[in-house]
């Protein structure tokens, strides 16, 4: 099984808008592109597409990769334009395929593969998923794959869970690790909600020169002291060294416990127990 992420964008103007053609996406049970030919004619064979659109585009390389790549049972996230996430289960390969309704809308959507839509709460949306969808993945990339196992096991067990149904055999060892399906930014939110469980009143900084290397800042309400907290994930580890000489109390966390450097009395790393222990703890 493979995981994909595709976005719903018609990308020339006199298309129609994104609200529109993913209303279509959702009304028929597809998704995919454009790259419509001037007979329009359905099929489900890829060498009379080809012959026929290869007259007007130069380049149909996506529509290849989906003809290519996306096959029964894969899984594919995207979002509507207002950023509302759906996880789909494909039932069908690539196909030709437009109706009346497209052409009088101007809906831009041709190359499609069938699916089984289901929208997911944005909290169940794992941070490997939404960074798929920013600005610094290549934009002129419709589809994807989503080339990671953490990612395509949660999506396995989340379209579980959503149908209620045993679709997906789990490989738990790739899911055991809660850290494994954070990004950095939800790692970082993690360790702030865990200091204000410890007293500490969590301040965002602001770019100041002294800060700028630091995630934030965190006030103790009852002495005034600062702290600053530095939180990695993956493999980039954090030095004790680099926090030693500094004036202020020091909080590191590192999702996978890669800490060097020796003891310091002003720093402090959190461990990846305490604070599993603390994501249990507030859950029951």
């Amino acid at each position: 099984m493979h995981l994909f992420r595709i976005r719903i964008r018609p990308l020339m103007i006199e298309f129609a808008d994104v609200e529109t053609t993913f209303a279509y996406c959702l009304k028929h049970g597809l998704l995919g592109v454009g790259w419509s030919t001037q007979s329009n004619n359905n099929t489900k064979d890829w060498d009379t597409y080809f012959s026929e659109a290869s007259t007007k585009y130069d380049n149909l390389q996506v529509c290849a990769y989906i003809h290519d790549r996306v096959r029964e049972g894969d899984l594919v996230w995207t979002r509507d334009p207002q950023r509302q996430y759906y996880l789909a289960r494909v039932n069908s390969g690539w196909e030709y395929w437009t109706t009346e309704e497209a052409d009088v809308h101007d809906i831009d959507i041709a190359n499609v593969f069938r699916c089984t839509i289901k929208a997911v709460e944005p909290t169940l949306v794992p941070g490997k998923v939404v960074a798929c969808f920013r600005a610094t993945w290549p934009i002129m990339q419709p589809i994807h794959e989503i080339a990671d196992p953490k990612a395509r096991e949660y999506s396995k067990l989340l379209w579980n869970r959503l149908t209620r149904e045993p679709v997906y055999e789990i490989d738990a060892s790739v899911c055991s690790d809660v850290f494994m399906l954070l990004d950095a930014e939800e790692t970082e939110n993690l360790v702030s909600l865990y200091l204000q469980h410890k007293g500490w009143r969590v301040v965002p900084n602001a770019c100041k020169a002294d800060t700028m290397r630091f995630a934030y800042s965190a006030i103790d309400p009852k002495t005034g002291q600062v702290a600053l907290t530095q939180v990695k994930t993956a493999g980039t580890a954090l030095n004790r060294d680099d926090y030693r000489e500094d004036r202020n109390r020091i909080f590191l966390f590192q999702s996978n416990g890669l800490y060097h450097g020796a003891d310091a009395g002003n720093v402090t790393c959190f461990s990846r127990e305490e604070l599993l222990e603390f994501l249990h703890s507030a859950q029951t």
